[in-house]
């Protein structure tokens, strides 16, 4: 059944960078990292401080923010799952409810319909190609000519030639804010999809030189979980890698992310000068985190705070005022059923989220404070868990004993606590939260089923 169309709803404008941890934004207290857009974005809006993703790696993640569910329930575990066609995403929904629902750039979707419910693709989410730029648009400057390469196993000599995805976010920005300009019909919503800042880390220079001097730190000594040494051997990070091309990388990193908050910046101002920013949600978040070399790891695809974590940031001010954070564990399941909120759709709707409107609204919400994740693993036969509720963080791989961090006293993750008698009967409560609904026999047997498919569609390829 159609919804009744109102003029007066909000558009939705989301933007999803990739692999952006928050541990690299002035908003979230790095006082390194030249994030002004961000800053004013958070200033005018409201920071969620503890918001997850339901994958730590690009297509799980955001195939489970499509759909509102969780890996395990949509079978989407690795880069090459397809997201199946008979499920319902919040684009596809909010048609119904009579938006228009619009994409630019990057969602990373895989074989077949790559529309993922969206009515209009404004810019194509070509893999492997940066597409030109769009009229008017210049890249200002040449890229740093070093930087860790995509399969985070190797630093590399790019070359001063070597334009990265950059183009393609100035285009997608581009292409958003025309729409603002001559096409925007309200209700809408509108997804920006951006690469950066997704390894391999090179920056355009103007960006790269803002942290010539920043001399970062490096975590060759942090701790490393023995779950995760099959993670850092297949990455070859047990080899030696150069601490100047590590920190060159670090700054790359740096500099990608400021790239984004120019951008996050560009749709801001597009949105104020076309007189829709009052009207119009705008949200500024990011598939996953990036291990930075924090314990030893670079890269996601895993549960460490750096990886799983991402920022949200949700401005609305007139309607959930400014400058305030959220401590609350949420995740991005959470964005579907708060699209539905805001939308005013009625019809149920079974999903593994839970709508942020009662946090947004400041009311007391009725809900646990604990999110979810789920992996593959670091290797075939071994995926996992996470359960973080209230400041405990559960890891649990099959087949491997639990890994149990105490976020309010160790933010580090430094040191497992889950044989300390002091947690037992937390992690007891915790070992069987964590295992409801979870058939490790089935997601292994659903693995393996989905690696002879991609086997098959590779071959035919050829």
């Amino acid at each position: 059944m159609l919804q009744r169309k109102e003029p007066d709803r909000p558009n939705i404008v989301m933007i999803m960078s990739d692999q952006h941890t928050p541990n690299v934004a002035g908003c979230y207290g790095n006082r390194e990292a030249k994030t002004p857009n961000m800053d004013v974005l958070a200033q005018n809006g409201v920071l969620f401080e503890n918001a997850y993703c339901n994958g730590p790696v690009c297509v799980p993640s955001r195939c489970s923010m499509l759909t509102g569910l969780y890996s395990h329930k949509i079978n989407v575990w690795c880069n090459a799952d397809p997201l199946l066609p008979h499920l319902a995403t919040w684009p596809l929904v909010l048609r119904e409810a009579g938006y228009e629902t619009v994409i630019s750039g990057r969602m990373h979707l895989v074989w077949g319909d790559r529309m993922g419910g969206f009515g209009r693709r404004l810019f194509g989410d070509a893999e492997r190609t940066v597409p030109r730029i769009a009229p008017g648009k210049t890249m200002q400057g040449s890229f740093a000519p070093q930087g860790l390469d995509s399969r985070l196993g190797a630093i590399e000599d790019i070359g001063e030639n070597y334009r990265g995805t950059a183009p393609h976010d100035e285009e997608a920005n581009a292409h958003a804010i025309h729409y603002f300009q001559k096409e925007a019909r309200p209700p809408f919503a509108l997804y920006i999809g951006y690469y950066q800042p997704h390894a391999p880390f090179v920056a355009a220079k103007k960006y790269f030189d803002l942290y010539k001097s920043m001399n970062p730190a490096l975590g060759l000594k942090d701790p490393l979980e023995d779950i995760y040494l099959p993670l850092w051997k297949g990455l070859t990070l047990d080899r030696k890698i150069e601490e100047q091309k590590l920190k060159t990388a670090i700054r790359a990193y740096y500099g990608m992310v400021s790239h984004v908050d120019h951008l996050v910046g560009e749709v801001r101002n597009a949105l104020e000068k076309t007189g829709l920013l009052d009207n119009t949600i705008l949200i500024y978040t990011s598939d996953h985190g990036e291990m930075l070399g924090r314990h030893r790891l670079w890269h996601k695809m895993c549960f460490h705070e750096d990886s799983v974590r991402v920022p949200l940031i949700i401005s609305f001010p007139e309607k959930w005022g400014r400058g305030r954070r959220i401590a609350d564990n949420v995740s991005l399941l959470d964005l579907f059923p708060t699209f539905l909120d805001v939308a005013g759709y009625k019809n149920p709707i079974k999903l593994d989220g839970r709508s942020l409107r009662p946090l947004l609204d400041g009311k007391k919400a009725h809900r646990e404070n604990k999110v979810i994740a789920e992996s593959i693993g670091v290797k075939r036969g071994f995926p996992g868990r996470m359960l973080k509720k209230d400041n405990l963080k559960l890891i649990l791989y099959h087949g491997q004993k639990p890994v149990l961090f105490d976020l309010a006293n160790d933010p580090q993750e430094t040191a497992n606590v889950a044989r300390a008698r002091k947690y037992a009967k937390a992690l007891k409560r915790m070992l069987q939260e964590i295992s409801l609904g979870w058939d490790v026999e089935t997601v292994n047997r659903n693995i393996e089923n989905n690696f002879e498919h991609i086997a098959h569609h590779v071959k035919a390829a050829r």
